[in-house]
């Protein structure tokens, strides 16, 4: 059913309207279950005008992932490191179809991006709602041979690595918050989840999980619980997807080539730049407790710094949840 839903988005993506009839001709099935498709397509968050006895159309032209046209935008660094690209209609999660590969595969460099995730998910277990078509979700496979020094900081580099893309779309005011949050104007814009699996001393698996919001319907803006935004809100533009998805690649190799060489101060100074919170007030949310004070970036280890009761306190990632105060 999922090759039927994909291949019929494929041909209503370009926003014209397509009878019904013609559909079913095309796909070579009945207009019941042309019917059955626009409906499931519906019920995964993209909205499809039915109009009665005309047709179906888009609101606007979708541009669906093409692995072929990521791979050809890729840096030579990009396309070196990159093993592979799948491209998926619908998963449960980029995330969770690479780790279960990884228990049977060797999938170092390997990338896996989905129009619709049913099970996205955040940090410490945070759904992550992703709608059809209205995200950049995309997950990446790593090995380090050699575990990185300061394990701490594969986040906070990834965060740069897609603060640096977003910056190249012209976005303005691209923002970091500790440890996995890419926001712009104290709304969320992105965030990166990291699952690792190997020894202390290496070799390391890491997957990387990236989601981007890049034109969100607005029933699912009133379901989040935070303040949000996407790509068209802020560039007014309708972005090619593919552009998007592989600027963040090419990006995102090139951090983790910075990473395996060991050296990680230009990636510190640039993951400051791009703090909004230095002086802010905050909540830290650990488990049973919490403690508030004042934000003071992070040190060289990727750890938050923070002012509680004018004693400088650091933070590492785990299950701690930042909340910043009006």
């Amino acid at each position: 059913m999922r090759k039927g839903h994909a291949a019929l988005l494929a041909i209503i993506a370009d926003g014209n309207l397509h009878s019904g009839q013609a559909l079913a001709a095309r796909l070579n099935v009945s207009r019941a279950a042309i019917w059955k498709s626009i409906r499931r397509i519906q019920s995964l968050g993209l909205p499809i005008v039915a109009i009665r006895g005309t047709g179906y159309q888009t609101p606007h032209q979708i541009e669906l992932y093409s692995a072929k046209k990521i791979k050809a935008s890729l840096t030579a660094i990009a396309n070196k490191c990159c093993t592979g690209i799948d491209v998926l209609f619908a998963t449960k999660s980029t995330h969770s179809y690479l780790l279960k590969r990884l228990d049977s595969e060797q999938i170092h460099g390997n990338v896996v991006l989905a129009e619709y995730q049913s099970h996205g998910r955040g940090r410490r277990g945070n759904p992550w709602l992703s709608p059809l078509a209205s995200g950049i979700c995309v997950s990446v496979a790593w090995r380090f041979e050699v575990a990185p020094s300061t394990p701490g900081l594969l986040s906070l580099s990834i965060g740069v690595a897609t603060a640096r893309t977003l910056s190249a779309l012209g976005i303005e005011r691209v923002g970091l918050k500790w440890p996995n949050d890419i926001v712009v104007s104290d709304k969320k814009l992105g965030g990166i989840l990291l699952e690792l699996r190997g020894e202390a001393s290496g070799p390391i698996d890491v997957i990387i999980g990236i989601g981007i919001n890049y034109d969100l319907p607005e029933t699912a803006i009133a379901t989040i619980d935070q303040a949000v935004i996407d790509v068209c809100s802020l560039t007014k533009k309708r972005l090619s997807r593919n552009k998007i998805a592989a600027i963040l690649l090419s990006n995102v190799f090139a951090v983790l080539q910075e990473l395996q060489s060991g050296i990680t101060s230009d990636l510190i100074d640039e993951w400051r730049r791009y703090d909004r919170y230095v002086g802010r007030k905050a909540r830290l949310i650990l488990p049973g407790m919490e403690i508030k004070g004042t934000l003071k970036g992070i040190d060289n280890q990727g750890s938050l710094l923070m002012d509680v009761d004018g004693q400088l306190t650091r933070y590492t990632t785990g299950e701690i949840s930042l909340r910043l105060e009006a």
